[in-house]
This record gives C-alpha cells, structure tokens and sequence, in this order.
C-alpha cells in the first residue's frame, strides 16, 4: 500500500482536490483545531500510530530507540506541554535512504534512519526533533486534518468506527513519508518555537540552520533529499528566517551534545550491530507525562514496537 499518495485519500473526503491544496496552502488551520477536541486528537494520533507501526520497518535497536527517546525528551521538556493526555514517543523507522521526519496528532514524532545518518551531530538531530515538537504543540496535524476531513469524519477515525479510512490514512503517510505538506506558515512556526525549546534544553540553536544547509549542499548528490523538501519549504529560506531569529535571542551558545554518544549511535547505523541491553552514554532524559508512550498510550522508557511485516 506504500504507492497510495496521501493527497488522494485527502481528496476522496472532501469535493475536489484542488481546493484541498488551496486550503492547505493557506495554512487554514482554525477549522480543524476549533472542531477537535484535545481528547480526540490523542485518540486519532494513537489509532494512526498503531496503523504506522505495522506499515512502516521500525528500526529494532532498542539503544539508538532509547538514544533518539532521550533527546526528544529533552526537547518535549523545554517545551513545557503539559496537556492532558499528551504524551510524547519518538520512533526510528529503518530506512538508511530517506531523509525525513514526521509527526502525528498526539505527540507521536518519527524519525528516519537516513537523517540520523546525515546529522552531523546530537544537537543537529535536536534541532529536527524540537521543530517536530513545534508542531505537536501547535496542533498543525490536526488542523490540516480537520480542515481536508471535517468533524464527522476525524471523529469517527479517532473512536474506531471508520477502520477504513483510519488504514488508508496510515497508508498513505506511510508512502509518502511525512504526515502532509503543512503550510509555509505552519513551518515557520515550528521552525521558531523549535528554536526555542532546543535552545532552552541547552543546544546550540545553530545548529537548526547548519543542518538545513548541509541538506543544501549535499541535494545534489542525495536523492534522499528530495522527499525533504517536498514536504518542507525552501532550506535556503529557513536559514534565512532562523538565523535572524537567533539573532534576535542575542545569538545564544549552547551545546552540541547532552546526553552523549552520537557517534556510536551513528556507527550502530551504519553497521548493524547487534543491540546490547544498556543504555546509550549520557542516560535517559526524564521523561514528560510518565515517559514516551507506546502506540496505544501505555507509558513505556522508550518505543519498542513489534516487527512490521516486510514489503
């Protein structure tokens, strides 16, 4: 089901494919967060979640799981979310060519191998998680949910009656490898109150640009790239936009390691060694709301989800 493109089950809800991109593009996002509740979003996010884990190839090292868990929970502190029923799990899915990162309604946030790969260090990685953060915080998955599905819909995914449409939902992420294409505004957002939260968790908050410029100068030769930016806007202009943001914080420093241990992490990936009991260097962040749920919200140390099956 990996070929099903999101934007086509998108259009089979609502009349008419074009104006779903056009609200989209607008960044409408009022309708879908005035019309579903906190509650519901977290159900929503937990069913889709469950779809994911099934549909995707989990990565199964528990210690780069537990490494990625403790710096996004880092980052999901600084934050200071503290909703009901939120709770924040950060997943690795094993797929060393895709350079991406996504996050559903809830708190759940994922996390391809490949990004892993081409950060260059724990705070360049932060920086992707704290932007992945801004949008849970921001509600910019269920406000273009809401917007392309309506009420009616969202809530009969969210409490189990449309099975269906909940699997076509999860199929289509799957395939396209991101959530949706949120609006240039929406990114904005996440891009600065992710600048925030990495920088009061105690990183560089350069490093967010940095990574956004390697993406640049290695597009040319990574076809890994391009699914980043069709699902992000322009790097150039996010260094733009970031860099003057810091600038306006006083140009704060940070540290381009916490919890300790990238480069081992980085060389499980590339060699695929076996994964011991222990924990990545540096221990675990502690963790918000009782720790990073697995899918179905049942709180756990970090995500350790069953085997996909193989496509």
């Amino acid at each position: 089901m990996r070929n099903v493109p999101l934007v086509l089950i998108l259009c089979a809800s609502v009349s008419g494919c074009a104006s779903v991109n056009r609200t989209l593009d607008k960044g409408t996002g009022a309708f879908g967060e005035l019309l579903l509740p906190v509650s519901e979003e977290v159900q929503l996010g937990n069913r889709l979640a469950a779809e994911v884990n099934q549909q995707e190839k989990i990565l199964q090292d528990p210690q780069v799981q537990a490494y990625v868990n403790s710096v996004g929970q880092l980052i999901v502190k600084a934050s200071g979310d503290k909703r009901d029923g939120i709770r924040y799990s950060f997943t690795v899915i094993d797929q060393p060519g895709a350079i991406n990162a996504f996050a559903l309604p809830g708190g759940h946030i994922y996390v391809y191998s490949g990004l892993i790969k081409a950060a260059r260090s724990e705070a360049e990685l932060a920086g992707v998680l704290a932007h992945e953060v801004g949008h849970v915080t921001s509600r910019h998955a269920a406000q273009a949910l809401g917007t392309a599905y309506g009420l009616q819909t969202l809530s009969a995914i969210a409490l189990g009656q449309n099975p269906g449409a909940l699997q076509q939902l999860a199929a289509g992420i799957a395939a396209q490898g991101y959530m949706a294409r949120h609006s240039r505004d929406a990114e904005r957002e996440a891009d600065a109150k992710g600048l925030q939260y990495m920088t009061k968790a105690g990183y560089d908050p350069k490093a967010m640009p940095r990574f956004f410029e390697e993406l640049v100068r290695i597009s040319g030769s990574s076809n890994a790239v391009a699914e980043f930016f069709a699902s992000h806007p322009n790097p150039k202009e996010r260094v733009k936009n970031l860099n003057a943001d810091i600038a306006k914080m006083g140009n704060p420093t940070g540290k381009a390691s916490i919890v300790g241990g990238f480069d081992q992490i980085q060389a499980r990936l590339q060699g695929g060694r076996p994964a011991p009991s222990a924990p990545p260097s540096g221990g675990t962040a502690p963790p918000s709301g009782g720790g990073a749920p697995a899918p179905g919200g049942a709180p756990a140390p970090a995500p350790a989800p069953a085997p996909a099956p193989k496509k």
